[in-house]
């Protein structure tokens, strides 16, 4: 989510040799997510939490049947949507406001915008509190340091 601020930070030229070529674009592609999808959909697949989830006490489950540890993938596919799919919008229209308009730049924080809706869906979603990315791979993240009844 810090990225449309760092671009904000940095700002779009357009000509050849400035900030934002085709390879620094792909770099930072991989840097923001395709690293976190390969370090979360290996976190997840091997014990169910990444190193944060697992500091804070949290655990990622299947939602039906409830409580079940997370088949691999299941885990490749919520990690998928959470750091490839989610990105995908955001570089895209930054790749057409670099090269071709600089208007994209706007579609782009929109995008940011859509993603940052997508994680805030758990709030007000219920009965299971999931955000987008939990909804659509039928997982749910609980607090292993809460009383089940």
């Amino acid at each position: 989510m810090l990225f449309p601020i760092v671009l904000a930070s940095i700002g779009v030229n357009k000509e050849e040799d400035g900030v934002w070529s085709t390879p620094v674009l792909w770099t930072t592609f991989i840097v923001v997510a395709v690293i976190p999808f390969l370090y979360e959909a290996i976190q997840l697949a091997v014990w169910g939490r990444t190193l944060g989830k697992r500091q804070v006490g949290l655990r990622v489950v299947l939602a039906d049947p409830a409580g079940d540890a997370l088949p691999i993938t299941t885990a490749v596919y919520r990690a998928a949507i959470n750091n490839l799919g989610y990105m995908l919008g955001i570089f895209l229209f930054l790749l057409l406001g670099v090269k071709v308009w600089s208007f994209f730049i706007f579609l782009m924080f929109v995008a940011a915008a859509g993603v940052f809706m997508a994680y805030a869906w758990s709030v007000w979603d219920r009965p299971l509190f999931q955000s987008i990315h939990d909804r659509y791979a039928g997982t749910v993240v609980v607090d292993d340091r809460a009383e089940w009844s």
